[in-house]
């Protein structure tokens, strides 16, 4: 009799956590779909989309100095260091922002072995929900951090080369840089120069990113 008591009891209780399961699995359930709901892409809350079939790409090129000129490095025009970024994509669809993710190329200097490049700099008006602290535009840096090749041009090198002494330099790096569509982009040099000698330089970017959607 106690045997067949503990026996219904524990059927009991089996039952009670059954029911109690039945009732609470809803909510849960529920729950789970409250929070999928608060991060859904809505027309009044969009979130933005990375169209993995659009991609961003520009060439860029910043120069001066007369030996930079001559050899027309930033051809065709004297300076092409700018890109404004596209308010749609190709396909038609609103642009929320350019994320840049990788950003490489070369650089050379001329006549100055004094005259180092240290970085990149592209700068572009602050994205929404940042912090300006009173500064006008952001910049965002890509160091050169490879060793430099210095040498001197072969004597019979085209004009206008011949016996000039030349630093080359290589860069790239991985980043996460935004921008906001319609913006301007512009690409910088910054270098260390001992006032000596002359300032003849010249570098090429090449920006590769995706364009965030709507």
């Amino acid at each position: 009799m106690r045997f067949a008591k503990r026996l219904l009891m524990g059927a009991g209780a089996v039952a009670l956590a059954g029911i109690l399961a039945v009732a609470i699995a809803p909510k849960a359930a529920h729950g789970l779909v409250a929070a999928l709901v608060q991060v859904a892409n809505t027309s009044a809350n969009p979130v933005p989309t990375y169209d993995s079939g659009t991609r961003f790409q520009a060439s860029l090129c910043y120069g001066f100095g007369p030996v930079t000129a001559a050899l027309n490095a930033c051809a065709p025009d004297a300076n092409t260091n700018t890109f404004k970024v596209p308010v749609v994509t190709s396909a038609g669809a609103p642009v929320k922002r350019l994320v840049v993710d990788n950003v490489s190329g070369v650089c050379s200097s001329f006549n100055n072995p004094s005259l180092f490049i240290k970085t990149v700099i592209l700068t572009g008006p602050f994205v929404p929900d940042s912090v300006p602290n009173s500064e006008s535009a952001f910049s965002d840096y890509i160091p050169i951090v490879g060793a430099p090749y210095s040498y001197v041009n072969d004597p019979t090198s085209p004009f206008p080369l011949a016996s000039v002494p030349e630093t080359d330099y290589s860069y790239g790096q991985t980043v996460h840089f935004a921008f906001n569509p319609g913006d301007t982009v512009t690409m910088y040099l910054e270098y260390f120069f001992t006032s000596v000698g002359t300032r003849d330089a010249f570098c090429l970017g090449r920006i590769d990113g995706t364009l965030a959607t709507e």
